[in-house]
This record gives C-alpha cells, structure tokens and sequence, in this order.
C-alpha cells in the first residue's frame, strides 16, 4: 500500500509527505488477561498493518484523513480529556500528546493519511496499532527518534486508559510495536523484560476468525475481570497477583467471591503455561505448545468466563472455537484472540487441513471474517 498512502497524502494536502511508517496490529498465543495484574504474556506483532504518510503542520494542528473511516482536525494548544466531537482517533492522538508533554518530550501538530488492514473490532488490536503509529510519528518529527518503544508503548496506553476509558494493560501497545513473538514479563511494570522469539510456524497457517460478535459496549465485562482478580490480590494482602503467594489463593479462598478465585487461579496457571510453551517453542515442539494454548482456552471460558456473555453460546466465542477445532480435525488449536466476550479467535491450522478449514469457516462467518496472516517481523 506505501506508493498509494504517500500519493494520496499528496493529494489530500497537496504537498509531499516527511515520512512513511506501518504498525501491524496483534495476536495473542498465551496470556490472556495477566498483563494487568504483572503476569506472562506471548504474543506476536500481525501481518494486517495499518500504514501512514506524514508531515509537520504548524501551530499545533493535527490534521488527519484514514481511507474509508474518518477525516478530521483538532489543536493540541489543550491535551486535557476532552468530550471529542470528531471521532475516537482524535482522544488517542490527545492523550498521546499529553503523556509525551509530562514525560519532557516534544509534541507539535502534523497531517497524515492512514490506510488500515487492521479491522476494529476484531482483537487485533487496531487501537493499540493506531496508537503506535501515532507515537512513531511524533517521535520522528519532534524527537530525533529518541523516544524508547517502552515509552511509545506507555503514551499509547496512557491514552487507552485516561482518555478512551478502557482499562487495559500494556501487553497490546508491545505486541504491535516490538516485531516478531514477544514473550513478555510485566513483574516490573515499569520495565517489563521482553524477548522476542523468531519460532518457524512453516508448517502451520496462522487465522483469524471474527465473529461479528461486537464487544464495543462490553467495557464493562472487561473492567470486571480487573476488577476481580486486583480484589483478590487486596484479600490477599497485596495489590497485584503477581505479588501473592499462589498457596495463599488456597489457603484464604474463602475471604474470595467465586469470579475472583477463579479469576485469581486462572492468573496463576497461566503464567505456568507461559513458561512452558516459550521451552516448547524454543525446543520446535508444537504439539507441546499446542496443548498449553489449549489449557489457556479452557482456563479461559471456565475460569476467566470470557468466551460468552450472559452464558449464551449460539454466535459466542466459545462456539467459535468449537466449530473451529472440530474444522481442522482436532489437529491445531484455537483460543480467544484478546479481551474475550466478543470479537475474535486466533487459530493455528495445520497447512494440509488449511483448504478444508477455510471452506467451512468463511462458510459460517463471511469471507471478510476470516484473515490468514502471518507473524510481522522486523
């Protein structure tokens, strides 16, 4: 798409841009719902990519033109929340800027046309990707590119969480920005220790399946998981699980609500998985890998209570994933593809069962829901 960004940017603000970059949205393999309270996480960065040409504007202006989505300007003179009239892009560049104005770094207005392959709503994380884009492009312009990915990671999370009103951790913002598999130790919040992996899955097609099930009034449910698992920790004497003694969780389960035990166990065993499927991955053994993705999935809809809302099943993730696993004779896996309730699965399809598996999940959820991709690297 680069040749047609940068000649549409021209078009648009009928002068050359400064600068191109892409950021690709995110998968998840392991971790689901750790981040928050300092746990493990593997993910990796996403083949579908939105990608941006650019330019400085003058006096604090942002102006910007996304193919097919939106088209708007605002002032950053005021990067204070604000009721956002335009469109939810423009409370993501406000609360970027803000973070980068108290952490000493230079902000200034730009123009930029974006053309995404990352489809909202579908866990892949299109916010974070947007995000980090936009952090990108206010680092090459006003920072001589100085700012730390750890940093572009925090601003675009500041704003999730400050001006969007989304709770989430960092895990997102790192994915889309570190390339590759990154397995991901968030004990320091601070400064999470991150390696990346670069694992040959040549074997194995990595899909994306939405099921169109939108999760953009669900807030709510994602609030609640926080909310049990940081109340455990608290029953706990701590305020993070990743501080707790796991023996503890057993040994006071009964100062615990049902969801924040449950909650609460799910952490704790999904660290374990994190560990032993980055040995798997490392030592080449998928079916090792695989069964840990599986226990996740299962932690997942009967702890973490994720894969449905209000326990229907009919168009829920967790039929997804059934009808999923079931399409590839059992032989890959399948979990859910971020906060869960609605949007995605993430599906590790062996090729010689990919033709077949492809038939009958476009068939159920529509040609434009189902994504082959592969792992971004750098």
């Amino acid at each position: 798409m680069r040749e047609e960004v940068l000649k549409e940017y021209q078009r648009y603000y009928q002068k050359e841009a400064e600068g191109f970059l892409q950021s690709g949205g995110r998968f998840e393999m392991l971790g689901n719902h750790t981040d928050h309270n300092h746990g493990k996480t593997l993910a990796s960065t996403c083949s579908l990519v939105i990608e941006g040409a650019y330019g400085k504007e003058a006096n604090n202006i942002v102006k910007l033109v996304s193919k097919g989505q939106c088209e708007f300007e605002i002032s950053l003179d005021n990067t204070e929340p604000q009721k956002e009239t335009v469109d939810n892009s423009a409370c993501f560049i406000r609360g970027i800027a803000h973070y980068f104005k108290l952490h000493g770094y230079k902000i200034g207005g730009f123009s930029v046309y974006t053309e995404s392959l990352v489809p909202p709503g579908a866990g892949v994380s299109s916010s974070a990707a947007f995000e980090i884009l936009i952090g990108k492009i206010f680092n090459d312009l006003y920072n001589d590119n100085k700012i730390s990915i750890l940093d572009l990671c925090k601003a675009g999370q500041y704003a999730e969480n400050n001006y969007f009103g989304k709770k989430s951790g960092l895990l997102d913002q790192i994915a889309c920005a570190s390339m590759g598999i990154s397995y991901i130790d968030f004990a320091n919040i601070e400064k999470p220790e991150i390696e990346i992996l670069h694992e040959d899955f040549k074997d194995y097609q990595f899909v994306i399946v939405d099921t169109g099930k939108s999760h953009a009034s669900l807030s709510h449910l994602y609030s609640s998981i926080t909310d049990d698992m940081w109340n455990a920790a608290k029953k706990l004497g701590h305020n993070f699980l990743r501080e707790c003694n796991e023996e503890d969780l057993e040994k006071k389960k009964s100062l615990l609500t049902k969801g924040e035990y449950e909650r609460a166990r799910h952490f704790f065993d999904e660290n374990k998985r994190v560990e032993k499927a980055v040995i798997y991955l490392k030592n080449g053994d998928f079916k090792g890998f695989f069964s840990c993705v599986k226990e996740s999935e299962i932690s997942s809809r009967n702890y973490l209570r994720n894969a449905m809302v209000n326990d229907e099943y009919k168009g829920s993730l967790a039929e997804a994933i059934d009808i999923s696993n079931a399409a590839m004779d059992y032989q890959g896996t399948s979990k859910i593809n971020g906060g869960g309730f609605g949007g995605s699965i993430i599906c590790i399809v062996p090729k010689d069962k990919l033709t077949r598996y492809l038939e009958v999940m476009k068939n159920k959820y529509g040609e434009k829901h189902v994504f082959c991709v592969s792992i971004l690297n750098k």
